[in-house]
């Protein structure tokens, strides 16, 4: 299975790549629109079954779930904590398999 390992330097490249595109995704919502729309058309112009675009659709949409509520708690914890490392990854995601 994948595994994926998000770090700060790979977050704020693509929030740079963004607002090269466009300077109001500045705006955080307006960003994360964008990369909805985007992982949205890469699965739907996959050359695979609509089935698996479904499943893949539904499993992605669960990641991102899963990823807030995992950053959201980490957020809430640091603020009664001192600061971590910044260098710590975060979001690891292995996909089901059909």
């Amino acid at each position: 299975m994948t595994e994926i390992v998000l770090k700060p330097e790979l977050l704020k490249g693509l929030q740079k790549v963004l607002v090269d595109y466009e300077p109001k995704n500045e705006d955080p919502i307006l960003a994360s629109q964008y990369l909805s729309a985007v992982v949205g058309s890469i699965v739907a112009t996959a050359e695979i079954p609509k089935k698996d675009k479904d499943d893949i659709l539904k499993q992605l949409i669960e990641f991102t779930q899963y990823v807030y509520d995992q950053q959201t708690s980490a957020l809430e914890g640091e603020a009664q904590k001192a600061p971590q490392n910044a260098e710590e990854a975060y979001g690891t995601w292995k996909p089901e398999s059909n």
